[in-house]
């Protein structure tokens, strides 16, 4: 009697990362397949994975293939035909594989011999009937999410500071939390930027999540996340953005959060073309004509330290609207055949000169406004009312250039990218113009005083400083009582140094014009 030859065959389990009701467990594969070699025959290798039947690249799929190649196995054994593969082209393309090596398909239900046309056929029609359920319990699962984020579910892993119940809500964290908040106070309260922020949390003995000290990136992406004051939000593609408030214990009040993200935005750097580093006067200088942030650059003072690039001849420049400009934008200024702004270059240390001369005077001006507020010659809530109107206003048409920006997007006119860089560039301007709106709210006697007693002193120590030796320094202090300096110099310094205006607009003033 001759000896009858064990088949062997790979046996495949794989579970869906999609998690459906109907998904078998891999040990629950594993279990049915094992007892239906055994009952027939059949010696086998297991290849196991978890992963997406779109994805042709799971590991132990594309290992399983290359398994099949070495010509020692009759097929492949798993429960059903969309373990391998629920689209039809992939399915399409392990069907033209398996005919190529000679291997059959082993289900629980059916065997499949693939040089035989009727199964082919077979298998084609159930490949596209798996492929429908796959879109069908996509869709689902994505109408499910949907309902439970407006539920205030929070999918993902729980931020540091909160963990998450039973129907995965957050809760706060015992300990994560109070780090939390030391992080917002610190920040808000404390005024520590990010690099002292960290340095004192690794001096506290704190610990991320991980049990490695705080770095910067960790404490922006805590003071980043909106759900610290108790807020779900959501961008799905495709979907409308869902936002729910109240979804889970805020762990920050949403004044204090807000205060947050208008600090982060006074603290972003924004790249300046032609320069390294900060200057004291860096993104401060406006020209008036065409609203163009100036730049800097270093340059040779003499002929002679060029001739043999002696560095300790350069001095800062301000570089003129057209060359303080991006690649892109003078592409386009080029495009468009538009004359340039007229706006001439200087040396920065005379801007400098005489914005030192305007802060000094402006502390004569301080101290007349603190006497005219205490004598009650000046009115300051009517002036506070007619601020936060403009200020409102401001906010407002804001609001509609960026539902512009959204509908232009719509219809084609802007891509992702630009619409994207617009949307940004507005919010930004609405967190500064909502901070203004903060000093303004309230006002009185009392806060005015007391904003105008900081405003000094800030100057103060902006006039004791060495800028040049300090230049980061002294621009933080800069911005912290300067919103922007408009620049204008007609005629360029050929022939000897020409004049040039100066308009400085302070921060958080109540009347409308701007000091000159």
């Amino acid at each position: 009697m001759a000896k009858v030859t064990k088949k062997l065959v790979a046996i495949y389990v794989r579970k869906s990362r999609l998690k459906d009701a109907d998904g078998m467990e891999i040990s629950r594969q594993l279990e049915l397949l094992t007892d239906y070699a055994e009952v027939n025959g059949m010696d086998y290798e297991v290849f196991s994975e978890e992963g997406s039947s779109e994805d042709r690249n799971r590991p132990e799929y594309q290992r399983m293939l290359m398994e099949l190649r070495r010509n020692i196995y009759d097929g492949v054994l798993c429960t059903e035909q969309d373990r391998i593969a629920r689209d039809s082209t992939d399915f399409g393309l392990f069907i033209r594989f398996m005919k190529a090596e000679g291997l059959m398909l082993f289900t629980l239900n059916k065997t499949y011999n693939f040089m035989n046309d009727d199964d082919v056929f077979t298998l084609g029609i159930q490949s596209e009937m798996d492929n429908h359920f796959m879109r069908m319990t996509k869709r689902k699962l994505r109408r499910g999410r949907i309902q439970a984020i407006k539920k205030g579910v929070f999918f993902g892993i729980a931020p540091y500071g909160y963990t998450k119940d039973e129907t995965k809500h957050l809760i706060p964290h015992p300990e994560e939390s109070q780090v939390v908040e030391e992080i917002y106070n610190m920040y808000v309260k404390e005024g520590l930027n990010q690099a002292e922020l960290v340095e004192q949390l690794n001096l506290r003995g704190k610990r991320t999540r991980a049990g490695k000290p705080f770095t910067v990136r960790a404490t922006s992406l805590i003071l980043s996340n909106v759900a610290y004051r108790g807020t779900v939000h959501y961008e799905l593609t495709g979907e409308d953005v869902i936002t729910v408030e109240e979804a889970h214990p805020a762990l920050i009040d949403a004044d204090t959060y807000n205060q947050a993200q208008l600090i982060r935005v006074d603290k972003r750097v924004v790249p300046q073309q032609s320069q390294r580093g900060v200057y004291s006067l860096s993104r401060l200088l406006v020209c008036p004509k065409c609203n163009q942030t100036l730049s800097f650059c270093m340059k040779y003072n003499k002929r002679a330290g060029r001739n043999v690039l002696d560095k300790s001849q350069r001095e800062l420049y301000v570089l003129n609207c057209h060359a303080s400009k991006g690649q892109k934008a003078k592409a386009e200024h080029k495009a468009s055949g538009e004359a340039r702004c007229s706006n001439n270059g200087i040396k920065s240390a005379r801007i400098e000169q005489y914005i030192l001369i305007k802060l000094k005077e402006h502390l004569t001006d301080i101290d007349n406004e603190i006497e005219a507020i205490l004598s009650g010659s000046k009115d300051i809530i009517s002036k506070a009312v007619l601020k936060q109107k403009q200020l409102t206003l401001h906010y407002n048409n804001l609001e509609v250039q960026k539902k512009n920006v959204q509908a232009g997007f719509k219809i084609g006119i802007y891509e992702a990218e630009e619409a994207q860089a617009e949307i940004k560039a507005i919010k930004e301007q609405q967190l500064a113009v909502q901070k203004e709106l903060n000093n303004v709210e309230g006002a009185d006697a009392k806060s005015e005083i007391d904003r105008q007693k900081k405003t000094r002193e800030k100057i103060e120590r902006i006039l004791s400083l060495d800028m040049e030796a300090n230049p980061t320094k002294a621009n933080k202090l800069l911005h912290e009582v300067v919103d922007k300096v408009y620049y204008w110099k007609e005629l360029s310094d050929v022939g000897g140094e020409k004049p040039f205006d100066i308009r400085i607009v302070y921060k958080g003033e109540l009347h409308s014009g701007d000091n000159q």
